[in-house]
């Protein structure tokens, strides 16, 4: 019993299932409406625990999803050891654990950045101050808008300073180039400069973005391999 349990655990087609399940229910929740778009502006366990559950079901049911599929991975990657090892070569051996292991660290980078990130837009002004929890501050300076021949803005940015004891850090904070700072994220979403100048600024803390760098890289690295064993025995 724990035999067959063990191997249907450990089974091709059921992370195949588990995949389509997921992306079936992520699907689902794409149309859920102004509840569900809430998601957007704040950490995950942070939208679950207030969500009500007739908004969230499909997100409870995508976490059970990718636990199986976790574990199903794990086991996947320990069968492929035993059974390949010693009778494949190396890379032949090493690629799907990369690509497995890649994985792995996603999902471990979603769990980081669900528990313990942070989310929070706020309007700020030049002269404005924002405190960190770790005791630091930033003061946002200048903030410039360029405008466009048709009155549009063009782009637009803000100085800020931030200041950790006797330590001062100068920046600039525009569209698609954040500032970075004690783990936080500083980005500008949208600045006027008229009747004074104003701006909307997110500040994000991504505890898991190094690890899901990692696990891009490494699935990347385990995919090329394969193909490149593949072009090989073509």
């Amino acid at each position: 019993m724990l035999t067959r349990i063990y191997q249907s655990l450990a089974s091709l087609s059921l992370g195949l299932w588990l995949m389509g399940g997921v992306m079936v229910l992520l699907a689902v929740g794409s149309f859920g409406g102004e509840e569900a778009a809430a998601l957007n502006a704040m950490p995950l366990y942070v939208w679950l625990t207030r969500a009500p559950l007739a908004a969230s079901w499909w997100l409870w049911g995508t976490l059970a999803l990718l636990t199986l599929l976790t574990m199903n991975t794990i086991l996947c990657s320990i069968e492929a050891i035993r059974l390949r090892l010693g009778k494949s070569t190396l890379p032949a051996l090493v690629a799907p654990q990369l690509m497995h292991l890649g994985f792995l660290l996603i999902v471990l980078a979603h769990l980081l950045s669900a528990t313990g990130g942070a989310k929070e837009a706020m309007q700020v002004y030049q002269g404005s101050s924002i405190g960190f929890p770790d005791g630091s501050t930033l003061h946002v300076g200048p903030i410039s808008v360029a405008m466009g021949p048709m009155g549009m803005p063009t782009d637009y940015r803000a100085q800020v300073r931030t200041v950790t004891g006797s330590r001062v850090e100068e920046g600039t904070v525009s569209p698609n180039h954040p500032f970075f700072h004690g783990g936080f994220g500083v980005y500008l979403k949208h600045a006027e400069e008229y009747p004074f100048p104003v701006a909307v600024m997110e500040i994000h803390r991504e505890p898991g973005a190094g690890w899901a760098l990692a696990g891009a890289l490494l699935f990347t690295a385990g995919n090329g391999m394969l193909l490149a064993l593949r072009r090989e025995r073509r």
